[in-house]
């Protein structure tokens, strides 16, 4: 109806244009010959009265009038009808002339009509195919539509079909892994318990060795003194003994084995490697790969059978030194794993989290026995006693926290003036040292619960949340990495540095001593290692 109503306006348009062309023609057209058409009827007018003068002159003449003067008047009266009818031809002549022209005029307008009539018929003819048109796109666009939807309906069916399959193969993927995992899982259990029988036979055969064997004595007269063993002295070292790449990026954590036989190291690329120090050189011998992040911190056990990594993928892990296998992977923190060590107990390790957690795991039953919530997050920890029980952790609100694991809360706590970035027990148990970011390492009393020395220096300052601080084996110095890339040893004694080592450009992370006191290795933010010592000639 709407397109209808289009279409009747459009041709009325049109009949109106046409006739105001019309009138305007008309217009034009007249205005060229009113004069002469004004000009015509006067002749007539002047033509009708002369032929009334003829008349009565007519009638004078009859009457026979003899006057001169009257004959003269005639005279130029007959003149002056001749003249009138010579004009009254030349008028009719013209008046022929326009009448042609009008006639040409008039068949031009009826043609110009013709032209308009055929105009309005093909306007007609293309407003009637429009409308035709138009009422096929609809029916196409409709089609069209209609074939999309079906196309549609067609590919969503085809997808949900292969989504069920894919969910249906994902079922089928999980099940099957899972049937791996467990006989993994049972593998991993059969070789446990044949290593862990085969160290129970060991142990038997050392102590049946041991009751076997006796002391030897020294005697001078009746008198048997036993032989004392040899005291650890650390030696100050004097220069670098050499500096290499150890890993791609950060190496943030480092430490020799208790025998000082080999060395870990552990950094941003998730790598942990195991190297061997002969003589002035370091030699990698085994890399240890599995991490998902990068590791903060590494433990050898007493027997170096074992290390013991934290990682920043939220998870710690329990390698085998020999054969280079990932034993244990001890999942359940909810953010950075920045601390792990071996507790006294057999098969038992703590993990410290910026979760604001400990954990303390049970290795046998591969399972978290004990959850301790600290309240903030732990960068640091170290057990106290032979059994285990005792644990002291360094956290990011500058406490240092005491831990009874067969209590429920926190024994005791030490503020301190800075975010505790590190701890570290002296050799015989009576002292801990921390580091934290007031650019201050603090020596504390453990018998006393009292902070008994503050190492501090010009120039040193803490660089990093996680920076680690150590005692020399003997427990007379302490050292730690700085900013500026120094490497200070402070005396536990007089509290006054004894020694500066520069080598690192970049600041140090990490710090170890050699178990015999012989050799510092200190790692920084962008991947090199140094060896500090005496060289042996």
């Amino acid at each position: 109806l709407h397109q209808a109503k289009m279409a009747n306006s459009a041709m009325d348009d049109w009949q109106n244009q046409i006739l105001e062309r019309l009138q305007q023609r008309n217009r034009i057209e007249r205005h060229y010959f009113s004069d002469v058409i004004a000009a015509h009827n006067r002749l007539f007018e002047s033509s009708a009265s002369l032929k009334a003068q003829n008349v009565k002159l007519e009638i004078v003449k009859a009457h026979g009038s003899a006057n001169p003067m009257a004959n003269e008047k005639i005279s130029m009266l007959e003149q002056k009808v001749f003249k009138l009818q010579e004009e009254l031809t030349e008028m009719h002549r013209r008046k022929g002339e326009n009448a042609q022209k009008i006639i040409e005029l008039n068949r031009l307008v009826q043609t110009k009509d013709e032209e308009i009539a055929k105009r309005d018929k093909k306007v007609n003819d293309a407003v009637s195919i429009q409308e035709t048109l138009q009422a096929e796109k609809r029916k196409l666009e409709q089609r069209m539509l209609k074939d999309e939807q079906q196309a549609l309906q067609l590919a969503c069916t085809s997808i949900e079909d292969k989504l069920r399959q894919v969910q249906n193969e994902n079922r089928d993927l999980i099940e099957r892994w899972m049937r791996e995992k467990a006989r993994a899982a049972d593998m991993l259990n059969d070789a446990n318990d044949k290593n862990s029988k085969m160290r129970q036979q060991q142990v038997q055969n050392d102590l049946l060795e041991a009751a076997r064997e006796t002391p030897t004595p020294k005697t001078t007269g009746n008198q048997t003194k036993v032989v004392p063993l040899p005291i650890v002295r650390a030696i100050l070292p004097s220069k670098m003994l050499c500096k290499f790449d150890a890993h791609e990026g950060e190496v943030f954590a480092v430490k020799f084995s208790p025998s000082g036989s080999i060395f870990a190291t552990g950094g941003g690329d998730r790598v942990v490697k195991i190297w061997e120090l002969q003589g002035a050189k370091a030699f990698q011998k085994d890399a240890l790969r599995g991490s998902n992040g990068g590791t903060m911190s590494i433990e050898f056990d007493l027997q170096e059978r074992y290390i013991l990594t934290a990682s920043n993928d939220f998870a710690g892990r329990v390698w085998s030194v020999n054969d280079q296998r990932l034993r244990h992977t001890l999942t359940g923190h909810s953010n950075k794993v920045l601390a792990a060590k071996f507790l006294g107990e057999m098969g038992k390790v703590v993990t410290g989290s910026n979760d604001r957690t400990l954990k303390v795991w049970d290795l046998k039953n591969r399972a978290c026995i004990r959850t301790i919530f600290a309240g903030s997050s732990c960068n640091d920890l170290v057990t106290v006693d032979g059994n285990g029980a005792n644990i002291i952790s360094g956290h990011y609100d500058k406490r240092i926290r005491f831990w009874d694991i067969r209590s429920e809360s926190s024994c005791n706590e030490i503020s301190l003036h800075g975010k505790v970035t590190s701890l570290s027990l002296s050799p015989d148990g009576t002292y801990l040292l921390s580091s934290s970011r007031d650019d201050m390492l603090k020596l504390i009393d453990l018998r006393m619960n009292q902070v008994t020395g503050t190492f501090c220096s010009d120039g040193f300052r803490i660089a990093l949340d996680y920076c680690r601080a150590c005692f020399s084996p003997d427990g007379q110095y302490v050292t730690c990495g700085s900013l500026d890339g120094s490497v200070f040893i402070w005396n536990t004694n007089s509290t006054r540095v004894e020694k500066t080592l520069k080598e690192h450009t970049n600041p140090v992370i990490a710090c170890t001593w050699h178990p015999q006191g012989t050799h510092i290795l200190s790692s920084d933010k962008l991947r090199k290692m140094v060896v500090w010592g005496d060289p042996v000639y």
